[in-house]
């Protein structure tokens, strides 16, 4: 068995913008034999998500910077930079920067690839995306289907 370490560099990884978020992919399913995602969010003020579910990944969310409200079982939170929160397959869940400068989250989305195609995807198609307080728009919904996600608002 031949095991490499990997370094991957502070501005290192692929940038794509979805709505007002940029996501930096920091290491990828390719990365890790499929067993995670790791991305970085630069969430402007009033963006994030709007509230969904995913059935076929995994996700947790480590604040580096800013003020985020997030909903944990169905209850409005506040986190902040070193706070980090777990979302299980299935749960319920949104964030929404507060401001009143750029939100900074890492995510890992486990298993990996899932979460890397919808992103992928959704840019491909430049389809509109909605935001933290419209939802998402018909169009989107039907894409993050397509990847195991489900939109409410």
């Amino acid at each position: 068995m031949n095991i490499h370490a990997k370094q991957f560099s502070r501005d290192g990884g692929d940038a794509m913008r979805m709505g007002h978020m940029t996501f930096r992919f920091k290491m990828t399913a390719d990365d890790t034999a499929g067993a995670y995602t790791v991305l970085e969010a630069l969430v402007p003020p009033d963006s994030g998500s709007g509230l969904h579910r995913h059935w076929s990944y995994d996700e947790a969310a480590f604040i580096l910077g800013g003020r985020f409200e997030c909903h944990v079982d169905d209850e409005a939170k506040i986190f902040e930079a070193g706070e980090s929160i777990y979302w299980p397959r299935g749960a319920m869940h949104k964030f929404r920067s507060l401001g009143p400068g750029d939100g900074h989250i890492l995510f890992i989305c486990s298993p990996g690839r899932i979460f890397e195609d919808f992103i992928e995807s959704v840019v491909r198609t430049d389809v509109e995306t909605g935001t933290a307080r419209t939802g998402p728009a018909i169009d989107f919904r039907e894409i993050a289907a397509q990847h195991g996600i489900e939109f409410f608002n």
